[in-house]
């Protein structure tokens, strides 16, 4: 809420919730009532009935409205189903809370592509000057649209951007060197104090510089997936160097 603070905006929780049947057979099924049916359900709705109350009083924005939505589904399938259902224009998502909800995040970074996904940890805090890292190995053009769909949804925010190009320093091919060009010739567009630009070759650098960068958001360029991972052979460069920013905020923007 502080993020987007004096932005017009609807905010929609999502929880989803499944049966344990787990020693239950089909016959016992059967005589399942529609109380135990109903319950998770029930329950689903009296907490986000209390959670958007509570940001409801919290907020005390007037451009700020709440809404719930509970789904008897997985996480996955009912992010994709609002998202298009309600054109959703970011996703949110609770980022190091256990294992669970790690590989349930990662899926949604895998599978979700239609808009940018913020993964934010408990601890994050937002200031007024919001400092943010673009990272990329450059072997694509920048989706710069993508951006500044973020971007200008931060009314009143002052932004500063950074690069962290995720390649060796002096050893950048044609390609990547004049990608990275085209993008600060982009960010010079609204950007006027100095382009700081870093560079890390290697996860471990990655992981340092994300460390001495603990308030900043980290922005993960994924690219154009190849039909091996469309097929899931690999996963995305995302995921995988999601592992060396877990205590950081991550903004997830698709080629």
């Amino acid at each position: 809420m502080k993020l987007f603070k004096d932005n017009v905006c609807d905010f929609y929780f999502l929880n989803t919730y499944s049966y344990n049947i787990s020693g239950f057979d089909a016959l016992g099924l059967l005589h399942v009532d529609e109380e135990w049916f109903d319950k998770p359900e029930e329950e689903s709705i009296q907490k986000l009935g209390k959670l958007i109350e509570h940001c409801t009083f919290k907020s005390k924005d007037a451009k700020h409205r709440f809404y719930g939505i509970t789904e008897h589904s997985s996480l996955l399938d009912a992010v994709k189903k609002q998202q298009e259902l309600l054109n959703i224009d970011l996703i949110i998502l609770s980022g190091g809370t256990n294992k669970k909800s790690d590989k349930e995040n990662e899926s949604i970074l895998e599978n979700i592509r239609s808009c940018p996904i913020l993964l934010l940890p408990s601890h994050s805090s937002i200031d007024r000057k919001i400092s943010m890292t673009i990272a990329s190995d450059f072997k694509q053009r920048i989706n710069t649209g993508r951006i500044d769909q973020f971007r200008k949804g931060l009314v009143g925010k002052d932004i500063e951007i950074g690069i962290l190009v995720l390649d060796k320093q002096n050893q950048l091919s044609e390609a990547v060197a004049d990608n990275l060009e085209a993008f600060i010739v982009y960010l010079r567009q609204f950007q006027n104090t100095k382009i700081n630009l870093n560079y890390a070759e290697t996860d471990g650098q990655l992981k340092a510089y994300a460390s001495l960068h603990p308030n900043g958001i980290m922005c993960l360029v994924d690219k154009k997936p190849s039909f091996m991972r469309k097929i899931g052979v690999f996963k995305s460069d995302i995921v995988t160097r999601l592992k060396q920013l877990n205590t950081n905020s991550v903004l997830a923007i698709h080629q």
